[in-house]
């Protein structure tokens, strides 16, 4: 299984009053990651929304946390393509603080034609990309 990094460090305005990212930021940070890799992997987002073909919503998503992630942590993000289905990709997130298991994440996107909003089989291309990297 391939490895994608991505890299963080907590700001002020994510913390609560305890100094602790509050959770929902999480989704933020797995989501910054994926927009990272889609661009590395020659899938980026911006294009995909400009030519207007595809929609790729989020349909999944779930977290579970391991250790509090404080103000100025730096944060690394294992992102692992998951095999991919018809129409949905998927991936898992590893985000870690000094080699410590912080969280864990999972989300599922899946590809729908954009005037029908059906789902449509994953692009080829892409579909061999994920693959690979699975």
């Amino acid at each position: 299984m391939s490895v994608f990094l991505y890299q963080f460090r907590i700001p002020f305005h994510e913390v609560d009053a305890a100094g602790v990212m509050f959770h929902a930021h999480l989704f933020s940070h797995a989501h910054n990651a994926y927009s990272a890799f889609m661009q590395d992997l020659g899938w980026d987002l911006k294009t995909l929304l400009r030519e207007g073909i595809y929609l790729v919503p989020l349909v999944h998503a779930e977290a579970d946390f391991l250790l509090p992630m404080e103000l100025d942590d730096e944060i690394r993000v294992q992102l692992h393509p998951l095999p991919p289905g018809k129409s949905s990709m998927g991936f898992q997130y590893y985000f870690s603080k000094n080699g410590q298991a912080c969280a864990t994440v999972i989300t599922r996107h899946v590809f729908l034609e954009r005037e029908s909003r059906k789902p449509v089989p994953l692009p080829e291309d892409l579909r061999n990309r994920l693959q690979k990297l699975s």
